[in-house]
């Protein structure tokens, strides 16, 4: 609801509307200012010009001033474009009249006597401001290199010049012959009106009529030119009241029209364009070219005897006419011909544009459908032609998909770097084709992955190109100064019917991965059952995606005892996932969940609820924790915080935390990522985190590696552990290899933990080696985190106290060795 007050602070729409309309009014008079003065100065020049005697005089003098006021206010308002030309029209204008104040002064007091010749000069002051502000005009600067509108502009001039000369000096004109003032005044202005005019034909020729205020002055300097040439016919014929009527009126002409350009709004604009020589143009230069001779020849009389020096003047004017002429028709040649080649050489251009595009086009063309490394069709050409063949093929024919990649390769690339894989690349692509028929498709999908079209062929065909494939990427590649060995894996489909594209190479792909999981370096061929596979990982995934969701993940904990007191020095973490379907063991979704990367989130949630478990513990037993780690959580940099904010957050102590690593995990990258991974364990030993190296013997297993790496605890895996004593060769063997294990460790210093003890008698051959620390269901089997605290609690398990075990734990203070 509007109040009182608003509505008297809220404007009448219809006093808005007033203003506006008034604002829009005022605007449009003031944009036909130029009309105005237009009609009142031509009403006026026509009183000047019918009223007798001094009142047409004083008439005339009103209309000269009245053209000089409005030019200087015009320029004030209007601020046209080039406003110093402006100024210089107004003042040359100005300079004009106040000559004609001072005759018609002298004329008015010496009441129609003769007037000085010095007066008559004083006129002359007006051409020099008029050729100089023409000069400043926009596009008509006289150092303009405009050629053409210059020599169009002196056409004009001369041929005006010609028909003056035969108009005013013709001796066969029947003329009286002009002397001193008369022919001063005769001679002098016309010829420097034709200067005046120049500058005024070159502005016309450069603007045209398109700026309305350009074309109005060049019709008042025609004026004053009309006026000029008059006055010198009045003087050389003596008819003074015709001429001098005719004489006023384009003087009159001219100071109104001088005063109409420059209210005009276009003069605020400067518009120009190229001089081109026009046909209304070449008509002109025609008729310039021609009036001259014709005005000579119509105004001899029969019979007239002509004398070749009084032809100079009019000879020298066509010949200086003729020669403007032909600088014209020469320059307008030379510019037909500039534009010619110029045509020319852009067509050229044009045709050598199209090509380059054409190959452009052909480029980028090829490029969008093949590998920019080996040159083979790409991922994208590959599914067309594969479903061309399988949307053509004949019901007899069969073809066939090989899917392959490059077992190896990421070792090479990793430790020798992205250039000499990418050369890798483009032999195995060499190799690859040399093997194949010219109708066979050959593709490099991405990475070290292939791809091979066989069109028609059997099944054992397509089986011996796959041998083949595998025979020659077994030979050893040369790059630069190294030989590389990889190995190919191969998944083969037969399409021996109408399938879709993504079908075929999604099946072809199951094959590959069939070959890689059996063991690499071989064929695999797809059948129904690999998607029965598929199908069953495809669930296993989704299972372990809302076992992640749902917490569904437990963890059981397994003793460390220490083999010479029995007591428990540390527990290990053991995953277990207790689906809704019952317990699922580790093996059976832990590949899966390595292989999908799941492995990473469930193993911090791992790390987080071991932690938070053994806190406790720690604080009452002393006993530490040991969680397995997975070789894609140590290659992400953001591990060890993760490690860091789990021990902040269950209020662990670092020296608390056994993380366990396999030595594949640590070993089986390259160069620069073991020596971030090893950096990273670094880190966490220097906030108290101890490492232990998991199945140890079975890897790698170098002295080096034990040197070299951040490694606190060892764990021996149960191949060498699960021993009987015996005599035969094998036992011996066994025994001697898990007793230098032993050894190595001790003069390390590397605690050692033997894993899957189950019996006495392997417990006492371990004690009787010297192993401190055991690990296995002769022990205890693993058992969920409350029961392993009531156990502890109840004393059934019986924690370390006192004396500083192999793992860190505190000194009790008898003499035996427990751990920590």
């Amino acid at each position: 609801m509007t109040t009182r007050q608003e509505k008297t602070m809220q404007p009448d729409a219809s006093l808005l509307k007033r203003a506006t309309d008034r604002r829009r009014r005022g605007t449009g008079i003031r944009s036909r200012l130029w009309l105005v003065f237009l009609l009142a100065g031509a009403a006026l020049s026509v009183a000047g010009l019918l009223l007798p005697d001094q009142a047409g005089v004083m008439t005339r003098l009103l209309v000269s001033i009245g053209a000089v006021i409005t030019m200087v206010a015009g320029i004030r308002r209007q601020r046209p474009a080039a406003a110093a030309a402006w100024r210089l029209l107004a003042a040359g204008l100005a300079a004009w009249v106040g000559a004609d104040l001072l005759w018609t002064g002298w004329y008015l007091r010496a009441d129609g006597g003769e007037v000085p010749p010095w007066i008559d000069l004083a006129y002359l002051a007006a051409y020099p401001l008029l050729i100089a502000g023409l000069g400043k005009m926009p596009g008509n600067s006289i150092r303009s290199r405009n050629v053409g509108v210059m020599l169009d502009a002196m056409v004009i001039v001369l041929g005006l010049l010609f028909v003056y000369w035969t108009m005013s000096f013709n001796p066969y004109g029947g003329f009286r012959t002009l002397s001193g003032r008369d022919l001063l005044l005769a001679s002098t202005f016309p010829f420097a009106d034709m200067i005046v005019h120049f500058m005024a034909v070159r502005l016309w020729f450069t603007h045209g009529l398109r700026n309305p205020s350009y074309a109005m002055l060049n019709l008042g300097l025609a004026g004053m030119l009309f006026g000029d040439v008059t006055y010198a016919m009045m003087l050389q014929r003596g008819e003074s009241w015709n001429y001098g009527l005719l004489g006023n009126a384009g003087w009159l002409v001219w100071f109104v029209l001088m005063g109409a350009s420059v209210l005009h709004p276009a003069a605020r604009g400067a518009e120009t364009r190229a001089a081109r020589l026009t046909t209304a143009r070449s008509l002109t230069f025609l008729v310039a070219a021609c009036a001259g001779p014709l005005s000579l020849a119509f105004n001899m009389e029969p019979g007239t005897v002509v004398r070749p020096s009084e032809l100079v003047v009019p000879m020298a004017i066509f010949i200086v006419l003729m020669v403007f002429l032909v600088f014209r028709l020469i320059t307008n040649t030379n510019v037909a011909e500039r534009r010619a080649s110029l045509l020319d050489e852009q067509a050229a251009e044009l045709s050598r544009a199209l090509e380059e595009q054409q190959a452009l086009q052909q480029l980028l063309s090829h490029r969008a459908m093949h590998d920019h490394l080996t040159g083979l069709a790409n991922r994208a050409l590959f599914h067309d032609r594969l479903e061309q063949a399988t949307v053509r093929r004949a019901p007899e024919a069969r073809h066939a998909l090989l899917m392959l990649d490059l077992d190896g390769f990421k070792h090479v690339n990793d430790t020798y770097g992205h250039p000499a894989g990418d050369q890798l690349l483009v032999q195995a692509g060499h190799r690859l084709g040399e093997i194949l028929r010219e109708a066979d498709t050959l593709a490099r999908l991405g990475g070290d992955e292939f791809a091979i079209l066989l069109e028609d062929v059997s099944a054992e065909e397509a089986g011996h190109v796959a041998a083949r494939v595998v025979d020659v990427m077994a030979r050893p590649f040369a790059v630069g100064e190294h030989s590389f060995h990889v190995t190919a894996s191969v998944g083969l489909y037969m399409i021996a019917e109408s399938a879709a594209a993504q079908d075929v190479m999604r099946d072809a792909d199951l094959a590959l991965y069939a070959a890689k999981a059996a063991g690499k370096n071989q064929i695999s061929v797809f059948h129904p059952g690999l998607r029965v596979e598929q199908l069953g990982q495809a669930r296993l995934t989704e299972g372990l995606r809302r076992a992640l969701e749902r917490e569904e993940f437990v963890l059981n904990y397994q003793p460390v005892v220490d083999l010479a007191t029995g007591q428990v020095q540390a527990v290990e973490a053991l995953l277990r996932w207790q689906s809704p379907d019952g317990i699922v063991p580790p093996d059976a979704f832990i590949p899966t969940a390595e292989e999908t990367g799941l492995v990473v989130p469930i193993g911090a949630q791992v790390l987080r609820r071991a932690c938070r478990d053994a806190a406790l513990w720690y604080e009452r037993y002393g006993i530490a924790v040991n969680v397995n780690v997975s070789g894609r959580q140590l290659r992400r940099k953001e591990f060890v915080s993760s490690v860091l904010t789990a021990l902040e957050e269950s209020g662990l102590p670092g020296d608390a935390l056994i993380l366990e690593i396999t030595e594949t995990a640590l070993l089986a990258t390259g160069r620069e990522e073991t020596a971030r991974v090893i950096g990273y364990l670094s880190d966490l030993r220097r906030h108290g985190v101890r490492i232990a190296i998991d199945d140890f013997g079975t890897g790698y297993s170098s002295l080096a590696y034990l040197q070299h790496l951040p490694v606190d605890v060892v764990k021996i895996d149960g191949a060498f552990t699960t021993l009987e004593r015996g005599t035969d060769s094998d036992s011996r063997q066994r025994h001697a290899f898990t007793k230098a294990i032993l050894s190595l460790c001790e003069s390390l210093d590397l605690p050692a933990i033997a894993e899957k003890v189950e019996t006495s008698e392997q417990e006492e051959f371990l004690r009787d080696m010297h192993c401190p620390l055991g690990q296995g269901y002769l022990f205890s089997r693993p058992v969920p985190a409350a029961e392993l605290g009531r156990l502890l609690t109840e004393g059934e398990i019986e924690g370390p106290s006192g004396r500083r075990s192999p793992l860190g734990g505190p000194e009790p203070a008898g003499g035996e060795r427990l751990a920590g």
